[in-house]
């Protein structure tokens, strides 16, 4: 569900949440509290570190109709008190309204513990085959791939400015990546420490009839060039979370 400082936030097949640390192999059962609506519902998680409070917060957001489906109602519960963190925030793309055609970006503060929408580029994301929007070194990017006629673009945008539309810079626009089928989607993970590259997980979303296995690839910002990442024996499909050794310490009783 997420990673943060070394600490993974895990779900079971019977819905109960952990958090674990694989460096010292302690983890912590999370209690439970519900959140219902009788109406249908979307719901969305997210884990981070909040230093004001110096502590870790799992959030569980659900978003339901109103009454009269003229709003939606949301509210937020803390086990302790996914999305990704940038800026001491979570973040999703939700929809504001039931008549919204598109999906907006939302931030939750994990200090304050407010909500906070932000304004995405200037790009058609209405007409894109996929899009993603996560973090990288630390700023909000967006990534959204698309067809131009027969070929496939995909853009790489990043907000350089917290909150501020007009920080909103196109880092890439990787136009005929003729090695992506049609199936595959090209996933920004990092940037070099020179900042010259740019490393891309390329994932295959859906069927495809020939080989598929997923990989990560190296995309050079000035010659644009690409270049393979080999990894030995790595299965054929497969997610991929960013993850730092640490000693974080888990309480084996949980505060609620």
């Amino acid at each position: 569900m997420g990673s943060c400082n070394g600490l993974l936030a895990l779900v079971d097949d019977k819905d109960r949440i952990f958090l674990w640390n694989p460096s010292t192999r302690k983890f912590q059962v999370l209690p439970f509290s519900e959140i219902g609506f009788s109406s249908p519902s979307s719901t969305y998680y997210g884990f981070g570190y909040d230093p004001i409070s110096d502590d870790y917060k799992l959030i569980r957001m659900v978003q339901s109709h109103g009454n009269n489906d003229e709003y939606f109602h949301s509210e937020a519960k803390f086990s302790r008190e996914f999305g990704f963190l940038a800026n001491n925030a979570l973040h999703w793309m939700v929809f504001k309204t039931p008549q919204s055609r598109n999906q907006e970006l939302v931030g939750f503060d994990l200090g304050s513990e407010e909500f906070r929408f932000l304004e995405l580029p200037e790009c058609r994301l209405d007409k894109v085959l996929w899009f993603d929007i996560n973090a990288v070194g630390g700023d909000i990017c967006l990534t959204s791939t698309y067809r131009e006629t027969d070929n496939v673009v995909v853009d790489v945008w990043i907000m350089k400015e917290y909150g501020v539309k007009q920080s909103w810079f196109k880092l890439i626009s990787w136009k005929e990546p003729h090695f992506l089928p049609w199936s595959t989607v090209a996933l920004p993970l990092a940037v070099s420490k020179d900042g010259g590259k740019v490393l891309f997980f390329i994932e295959y979303k859906w069927f495809n009839r020939g080989r598929r296995i997923d990989s990560f690839v190296w995309y050079d910002l000035r010659s644009q060039e690409v270049e393979n990442v080999v990894i030995r024996d790595i299965p054929t499909s497969f997610e991929v979370n960013w993850y730092v050794d640490s000693l974080v310490p888990l309480n084996s009783n949980a505060q609620q």
